[in-house]
């Protein structure tokens, strides 16, 4: 049995912690696996009004996708819209912006109609235009490599991310530079974005048939996720004054005294204390720590690797880590 002691605000500290975990998956099993999902995806600039019906896989409402399906439409427009839009020019023929209402407010040909809507970048250095070249023609394909949460975490961690296409006669290797670009291999020409906190990877021109991407199975990524976790300390002090008794039944007799030069001389000492326990040089042990709730329920409970005798003279303190 032990004794319980309140803890103060003082007493407890939060460190926040940051942690990564290397991945790597080769081929289309890894990559599907039920709890990996990174999904492979194509986006076509499909111009021109269409109806959506069905769900095909070839024409203006064309799918794509392992684990789902999306509209290949869709994943170029979103693609578009979240991270290149300020980086277009003018769509040809639209000079003009309105507000809500329908009033012109901007009628001047070099301005960027896009700028009104902000795009996720990794990094807020100015880069060339050329680094950020968008696919806008009739048709263009962007491959889309999407990584689930579950999987990076936080975000991926930046300069991790790698890209291997081994299919013969290519072999292809695209790394992440660390500020939101891939490289192809030594030549080290941008082929494409990432977003580190979205666990997007977008790919522009890299392949000569860039359905490849998301239908052959020699492929392979790597990356490290990183996520934060919150280690609570618990600092745990005890007095010299306090925890100097213990109610521990072994130190309590159960049985009768009986003299050892007098068999027939026997005194009744059950239910009282031993006499060590009483003496001036006694001091408990302390094996296990828990820690309670307002309403002194058992929430952690901590074992000391060995036993620890508690002092009379002077403060000691037991400290508590706790990862969550």
């Amino acid at each position: 049995m032990g004794a319980f002691k309140s803890l103060t605000s003082q007493d407890v500290v939060i460190t926040p912690f940051v942690v990564n975990k290397s991945f790597t998956f080769s081929g289309t099993a890894s990559l599907n696996a039920d709890n990996v999902f990174i999904e492979r995806l194509i986006g076509t600039n499909i111009t021109g009004a269409f109806e959506i019906t069905t769900e095909p896989t070839t024409g203006t409402t064309a799918s794509s996708g392992y684990s789902s399906s999306y509209y290949q439409r869709d994943i170029y427009n979103s693609i578009k819209q979240l991270y290149y839009t300020n980086e277009l020019p003018n769509p040809e023929g639209i000079y003009i912006i309105t507000d809500l209402n329908g009033d012109i407010v901007e009628s001047n040909v070099d301005t960027n109609v896009h700028s009104r809507f902000d795009n996720y970048l990794n990094s807020t250095l100015y880069y060339p235009p050329q680094l950020r070249s968008f696919p806008t023609g009739a048709n263009d394909q962007i491959a889309v490599i999407s990584i689930p949460s579950q999987l990076y975490g936080d975000y991926i961690n930046p300069g991790s991310f790698n890209f291997v296409f081994y299919d013969d006669p290519d072999y292809l290797i695209y790394s992440d530079d660390g500020e939101g670009y891939l490289t192809e291999g030594v030549i080290g020409n941008t082929r494409g974005i990432i977003n580190y906190s979205h666990g997007i990877i977008v790919l522009i021109g890299t392949f000569n048939n860039i359905n490849n991407v998301t239908t052959d199975n020699n492929i392979a990524i790597s990356f490290q996720s990183s996520r934060t976790i919150y280690e609570t300390q618990y600092k745990c002090t005890i007095r010299e004054n306090e925890f100097n008794y213990s109610l521990n039944p072994s130190l309590i007799s159960s049985s009768n005294f009986t003299n050892p030069l007098n068999s027939s001389c026997s005194i009744d000492i059950r239910g009282q204390v031993y006499g060590f326990v009483t003496g001036s040089n006694w001091a408990p042990y302390v094996t296990t720590v828990g820690l309670y709730n307002e309403t002194n329920d058992l929430l952690a409970v901590a074992k000391l690797s060995q036993p620890l005798p508690t002092s009379r003279t002077t403060d000691m303190s037991i400290i508590i880590n706790l990862d969550k």
